[in-house]
């Protein structure tokens, strides 16, 4: 039994790091509205941490997906919906970036006043993530990019998993086929009966 195959299989190293921007971002928007609402510090402090984390991760997978894209080429189909998922993607980036360095340099956006600015940057963010993420599902799900076509016979050959109901339905049409023709039979044998 191979130990973690999909790793083994990967085509390039950006499908690792994909999740981590989509889920921080969602997790800061998520955490900064509570305090908005609240008013409780911890929500503050947790969303500021993970802005941050959101941030830094963006950058890294945005570098990643740079390097993805490069070693597809640009003949491999759907490439042009990379150059459209990049690019969202890229903006995204930058404008959480340019939110976590504000948040970190202005003290009145970290822990004042303006800190209730914040929020509409974290909306903007979420819904270009979001539109970009689709964009991503989209070159993996209808162009299969990033993914190693595997036939279906040879998933059965390793697994030794058959579809039995496949068999169960053949083996009932060829009985049906055998009794049409037993009838058949039977009524071409009649009709010679009566002709005789």
């Amino acid at each position: 039994m191979d130990f973690l195959p999909a790793l083994k299989n990967l085509l390039n190293v950006h499908p690792l790091f994909v999740h981590f921007p989509i889920a921080l971002v969602l997790t800061t928007l998520l955490a900064e509205a509570l305090w908005w609402l609240t008013k409780k510090e911890p929500f503050r402090v947790f969303a500021t941490y993970l802005l941050y984390l959101a941030a830094l991760s963006a950058v890294v997978t945005v570098a990643t997906g740079y390097l993805a894209a490069n070693a597809l080429g640009h003949e491999t189909p759907g490439h042009e919906f990379v150059h459209a998922h990049r690019n969202v993607m890229v903006w995204m980036t930058g404008f959480l970036a340019g939110t976590a360095i504000a948040v970190l340099a202005v003290p009145a956006l970290r822990a004042g006043k303006r800190r209730k600015l914040v929020i509409i940057p974290l909306v903007f963010i979420s819904g270009l993530l979001l539109y970009g993420a689709d964009k991503g599902g989209q070159l993996v799900f209808e162009f299969g990019l990033g993914v190693k076509a595997v036939p279906h016979s040879a998933i059965e050959n390793q697994s030794g998993h058959h579809h039995e109901e496949e068999n169960d339905v053949s083996d009932h049409e060829k009985h049906a086929s055998d009794l049409s023709t037993d009838k058949d039979h039977h009524a071409t044998l009649h009709t010679h009966d009566h002709d005789d």
